[in-house]
Parts: C-alpha cells; structure tokens; sequence
C-alpha cells in the first residue's frame, strides 16, 4: 500500500524530536516572517481536492439569453485565510485561475473558463480523486464536454445539463425543477471500491480534514488527578464510510465510528499507534497548511507523554498551555 512496515514499533521518546524548522515542507505559519515556498506532489493536490475542492455547475436565469439561463462552470477550494499560502501553492500548482475574498475570514480559488477547467480535468485524469467527489467530477467532466462543443447554447443540450445537474452536489433547487419538467433521469456515477492511491494522497487528505486532539479531563485514579490522551481525527459523510474502512488497514490502525448526523470519524487514540505509526508516517509524508502548526504541538505532547511528563501534575499544566493555543483557540 505504500506504507512502510518498520513502522509497526514502538520508538523512543527521543525518535521523535524533531527539528521543526529544518523541515522539507514548511509554510510561513511556523512562525517564520519570511514565506517559503514549496512544490506540491500531483497526489497531495488531489488528496486535498478530495477533502476541500467542489465542483460547481450553475443554472442562473439570464433574460438577454435566447433560451432564458446561462451555464456556469466553475472549480472552487474554500478555505480560511490563514492558509492563503497554500491555495496560492495550489493556484501556481495548475497555473490558471484566481483567489478572491469569500467570506469574512474565507477566501476562495477558482477556476471559471473554459480552457482553464480543461487542465483541472488533466489533472484528475491523470491523479484520480477517490472520494464521492470522484462522482461529482465525472459528471462536471460531462457538462465541460457539452459546453465545450456549444450545446448549452441550445434547449435541447440546456435540459442535458440540467438533467446531470440534478444529481450534481445537492441537486437543483425548486426553480430549476419548475422550469425544467419531465427530465431525463440521470444515474449518478458508481465509486465504490477506491482505495488510498498514494501516501501523498493521504497527507493531502489529511491535511485537509483532520483533527489533532489534547484531551484533557480529571480523574481521581491518576496521581496527577487528570487524565491525558490524544486523538487524530479524519471527518467525512456516511456515503464514504466504505473509503474510510480502508483507512484502518492502510495504517494498521485506528477505528471508524458512525454518528448519528451521517457522519463517519476515522480515530486514532492509542499512543503507541499514534507515536509509531501515525507520527512517523507524518514526518515521511508531511502536511501543509495551518494545520502543521497544530502537528507540530501535538507531537510535542506526544514526546512528553512517553516521558511520563502527563502522569505529573506540573506535566498537566505544561500540556494545557500547549492545548490552549490549538486548532480554533490559535491566534
């Protein structure tokens, strides 16, 4: 799969002292002034596209039409803008499109022309992504292939669209169903079966959609009277919970939990696991992003509690600064 096996040993508290700022993949929120800039694996990109990338196709009404509505096409990442760097890394990855403010605290990268979605689709060809949003692509692809020969020009090539678009995301809202009766019925794309395609994949899926988690609660049976524990935390809808199945196995580790909200978390709680697969698999295969910062920390107290320091109560406060300080509560 990818996954180096050595990995499956437990390591020294000092194996995992690293040197952050030494690292081969770095961004300016590791504290650094200065912005560094870094080449992106095609496998990262699509990794990242799998946990943050929407491809959109809108209907809107345009009266000066001949038909009545327009075609809209366009590739989108949506992130907070403290990680600008990396859809700037992203944008100079493909090499067209533009970031604009979206949101308060959001910005976006998009990609709106036709010729420009042309390479995003190369990308993907040759890079596939393996989530649900493998469906979502194939059927962007369908309506790029129309638009690109003029059939959204004509009413007949318009209802194709829509008919696609129905199933398309979240499918059409109550004025497209109202302007468009009696549409062909549109089978959405099959992508069960996907399995990790790549280790950069997954530091790009990761560093995407995980969670780094310092818990903290008391306890009366420690002599510290609080227990420590860490948690990495993978988030998806329940319609790829057959994906996040195999995450457990391409690690050798972790479990799947399903909620009640259709969602499925893939865990990792068990410290040996974390400091002897998860961390090591990691540091090989880095994240980007503000949430490297979030990595860094977390392994900190990873080093820590194999030095006992949690069992301790002045380890407890040193760990609580460090949890204070990440994931939302980071300035």
């Amino acid at each position: 799969m990818g996954l180096e096996r050595d990995y499956q040993i437990k390591i020294p508290s000092n194996q995992i002292r690293i040197e952050w700022n030494m690292r081969s993949y770095s961004t300016n929120c590791n504290g650094n002034s200065e912005k560094v800039t870094y080449n992106l694996d095609p496998w990262f990109i699509t990794g990242f596209c799998d946990g943050e990338s929407c491809f959109y196709v809108g209907v809107p009404k345009n009266n000066k039409s001949k038909i009545g509505f327009n075609v809209e096409l366009i590739f989108t990442l949506a992130l907070h803008e403290k990680d600008k760097d990396i859809l700037e890394q992203i944008k100079n990855y493909f090499g067209v499109g533009y970031i604009t403010q979206h949101g308060k605290n959001t910005l976006q990268y998009r990609v709106k022309s036709v010729k420009d979605l042309n390479l995003i689709v190369e990308h993907f060809e040759k890079y596939p992504l393996i989530t649900q949003k493998l469906g979502d692509f194939i059927l962007f692809k369908q309506v790029l292939t129309l638009v690109t020969a003029k059939q959204h020009l004509n009413l007949e090539g318009l209802r194709k669209i829509v008919s696609i678009r129905t199933v398309l995301n979240k499918g059409i809202n109550e004025d497209l169903k109202a302007a468009f009766s009696n549409l062909d019925l549109i089978a959405r794309p099959n992508v069960e079966g996907k399995t990790v395609p790549h280790p950069q994949w997954f530091a790009g899926f990761v560093s995407a959609e995980s969670c780094f988690l310092v818990n903290i609660k008391k306890s009366v049976s420690n002599n510290s009277g609080y227990q420590v524990w860490l948690c990495f935390t993978l988030t998806q809808h329940k319609r790829d919970e057959k994906l996040m199945q195999t995450f457990e196995s391409y690690l050798g580790c972790g479990s799947l939990e399903i909620t009640e909200r259709e969602v499925v978390n893939f865990h990792i709680r068990k410290l040996s696991d974390i400091t002897s697969v998860l961390i090591p698999f990691l540091l090989k295969h880095p994240i980007l992003g503000a949430k490297l910062e979030d990595f860094n920390d977390w392994c900190t107290v990873a080093r820590w509690m194999l030095e006992g320091k949690h069992l301790t109560l002045g380890g407890v406060e040193e760990i609580k600064k460090i949890k204070s300080g990440m994931n939302t509560k980071r300035e």
